[in-house]
């Protein structure tokens, strides 16, 4: 099989799996840092809600990992940032 045919292949092979990559939807479940940036708080306030419970949080028992569920992330929003009409 010619060299060129090869790197066509591969070119194009690389450029499917981009695009299906990027068809896919993310993750609801976030770590500290995204979560921290999803809120616009600052890791030591996100660290303060969780440790107060005000803050839905998952971690793996015994584990240091703390995780974050977009959709409950959004929840918190609403009813701790009413609307001003």
């Amino acid at each position: 099989m010619p060299a060129a045919l090869v790197e066509a292949i591969a070119a194009r092979a690389a450029e499917v799996t981009c695009d299906r990559l990027a068809e896919r939807e993310p993750s609801p479940w976030l770590d500290t840092a995204q979560a921290a940036a999803y809120l616009r708080v600052s890791r030591d306030s996100l660290y303060k809600l969780t440790a107060a419970r005000a803050l839905p949080v998952r971690k793996r028992p015994g584990g240091q990992r703390l995780l974050f569920h977009r959709a409950e992330l959004d929840q918190w929003l609403e009813h701790t940032h009413r609307r001003q009409d």
